[in-house]
């Protein structure tokens, strides 16, 4: 259990963004009702000049704009990660009398304490404006509130992680992004690759992912559109939120964290990750190529493109060090 000192510490360093963080998560919930209800008493006020029906309808799957919020979990992650490091930071607090488990955990916990107790908080207004007001209709709103509070944390751990792993913000961004986009990049740029190939013959890519498959993957969460599936969807991201938590942990705890401007603070994942950047390259700008030229000629000829362009983006990116700021 970290010490109150850390808390203390991590709270007067990042007050100001962590209070900004707790204001909008408590208020967003209830300024949506407020708005739809705002809404219908500006329609109801109408009414009688065109003589339409006017209804107080909630429909948490269009018109909020509560599934961006799991943007603030970015922004807290790399503020406690990325920034502290690149600021040089990393090194006062390491230099405190607490092991780097406790450091971590602080983090952790403060950082998962400003996401998930407004919200709940902003639910509980919401459910109380719901009771007062008495809408027509609501939709989703339970499953949504619950649901955008696993998504926000799931943004921000995998955030933590990949600060965790990396050395600097640039690459903490970089590394969660492409966890992000792994599903086009490890199924989809395959499977229209061999399409390619074969002429079109794979008959299996014509089969559709299975639903449960699509959530998986972290980009499933980005738009809105899972709140109109099953609700034990939530499991999968509620699993993942533990497994990047466990995989920050371990980087955190095993790794050097002090600012050196390395992009993988484990230098054995360096040459793994080249290789795989530029195998993405070479089937991302042949399908390009394919595309543009309609023949394999262009297929080839971006394959080449691509594995120049991938070599130098993974060279520059990965060996070459950001300088101190």
């Amino acid at each position: 259990m970290p010490d109150f000192g850390l808390f203390y510490k991590e709270w007067r360093q990042n007050k100001a963004l962590l209070t900004t963080i707790f204001v909008a998560f408590m208020i967003n919930n209830p300024f949506t009702v407020l708005s739809k209800y705002n809404s219908y008493r500006g329609c109801a006020a109408q009414q009688s000049e065109w003589g339409g029906t006017c209804l107080f309808t909630i429909d948490y799957f269009h018109g909020t704009f509560i599934s961006l919020f799991w943007i603030w979990g970015v922004v807290l992650a790399v503020s406690q990660i990325g920034i502290e490091r690149s600021k040089g930071l990393s090194e006062f607090t390491l230099s405190l009398p607490y092991t780097r488990g406790q450091v971590f955990n602080a983090k952790f916990m403060i950082g998962g304490m400003v996401i998930v107790v407004p919200q709940l908080i902003g639910y509980v207004l919401s459910v109380l404006l719901l009771v007062l007001l008495k809408p027509d209709q609501v939709f989703y709103f339970h499953y949504y509130s619950l649901g955008m509070i696993i998504v926000s944390m799931l943004a921000y751990s995998l955030v933590m992680a990949g600060g965790a792993l990396t050395g600097h913000i640039f690459a903490q961004l970089l590394v969660s992004f492409t966890v992000v986009i792994s599903p086009f990049l490890v199924i989809t740029l395959p499977a229209i690759s061999m399409d390619i190939l074969f002429g079109g013959r794979l008959a299996f890519l014509d089969f559709p992912i299975p639903e449960w498959m699509m959530y998986v993957f972290p980009i499933t969460y980005v738009v809105p559109n899972w709140v109109g599936h099953s609700p034990y969807y939530l499991v999968i991201p509620t699993v993942m939120n533990i497994m990047f938590y466990i995989i920050g942990y371990i980087s955190f705890t095993k790794m050097s964290n002090e600012r050196n401007g390395s992009f993988f603070l484990w230098k054995a994942l360096d040459l793994p990750v080249q290789v795989i950047v530029i195998i993405f390259g070479i089937l991302g700008f042949g399908c390009f190529g394919y595309a543009a030229s309609g023949g394999i000629g262009g297929y080839l000829f971006g394959m080449a493109a691509g594995a120049v362009i991938g070599f130098l983006i993974s060279y520059f990116a990965i060996y070459k060090k950001t300088k101190h700021v």
